[in-house]
């Protein structure tokens, strides 16, 4: 998150770039939730994220797609850059996202994200 340009860390500020990919539910919840602090080096470094995505292949017990529900799983790294030319230690994740829409014309939302 560029400090510059978002004054609060907070889900909610977010949500108007990101609000029409949720479905109504996620995005109260997205919008409930308090939001975190910046760590120090990232404000003494004026640091912002570099995010990569990689898709996964689906593992284990994952359900099969339906014309209404799918399941995604992404590999996560996120690479803290400060505008000094400092890099932070990338920090990874997979996150695992429901998609969900109301008929098969309709389009996808994300109804819930799980990480580990």
């Amino acid at each position: 998150m560029d400090r510059r340009l978002h004054h609060r860390s907070q889900p909610a500020r977010c949500l108007p770039a990101g609000g029409p990919l949720l479905d109504e539910a996620y995005k109260r919840s997205v919008a409930a939730q308090p939001g975190g602090g910046v760590p120090g080096l990232w404000t003494e470094h004026r640091a912002y994220a570099k995010v990569r995505l990689t898709p996964q292949r689906p593992q284990g017990d994952v359900p099969a797609d339906t014309p209404t529900l799918a399941h995604r799983g992404w590999e996560i790294t996120v690479i803290p850059t400060g505008r000094d030319r400092w890099k932070g230690a990338p920090v990874h994740a997979t996150a695992f996202v429901t998609l969900k829409r109301k008929d098969p014309s309709a389009p996808w939302r994300v109804s819930a994200v799980g990480t580990a």
